[in-house]
């Protein structure tokens, strides 16, 4: 399997291969003027929000955490 990267004015592109019935999926979900690298940046930052709310919910699910008072942190 070889990947190919071209030069453009914003960086390196790179070409990622994909089945095409995931592809087909992906299109689905791209909205109209959307390009590809918008839509995956979109799906990035919600898996990373939902990672994230996942954590905290583990944690105030094990009670793993000490309260605190913000005024100590911020020393007023």
């Amino acid at each position: 399997m070889s990947f190919r990267t071209e030069e453009s004015s914003a960086g390196q592109i790179k070409r990622i291969p994909i089945k095409e019935p995931t592809w087909r999926e992906l299109h689905d979900l791209k909205k109209s003027g959307q390009s590809y690298d918008d839509l995956i940046s979109e799906m990035i930052e919600r898996e990373q929000d939902y990672r994230e709310w996942k954590m905290i919910a583990e944690i105030e699910e094990k009670g793993d955490f000490i309260p605190f008072n913000p005024e100590d942190i911020l020393g007023n």
